[in-house]
């Protein structure tokens, strides 16, 4: 049976042990540019994480889907970041 698209992404695609450890240091270096502020720190954040789903496509894995899924996941981190921009603009952060 075929899974969802998003179940697949939340589930499958974040599989593997260098997934995980590239995705730990891009939520660290997120975190460090949420407490740092660093805007550099929160835009690089999300290109470590994207890099352990591309390790994951050049080794063979999910990559039917990977393909698709990487950009859309790269334009949902640039939504994120730049309402959260506004947001901290609104505040005078």
């Amino acid at each position: 049976m075929k899974k969802h698209f998003l179940l697949f992404f939340l589930d499958d695609f974040h599989q593997g042990a260098m997934n995980h450890l590239i995705h730990f240091v891009g939520f660290t270096v997120l975190g460090y540019g949420l407490g740092k502020p660093s805007l550099f720190l929160i835009i690089l954040s999300p290109f470590i994480m994207e890099s352990g789903h591309i390790y994951n496509y050049l080794t063979g894995r999910h990559k039917e889907l990977a393909i698709k899924i990487i950009p859309l996941q790269l334009l949902a981190w640039v939504i994120f970041v730049g309402i959260g921009y506004l947001i901290a603009n609104f505040f005078g952060y």
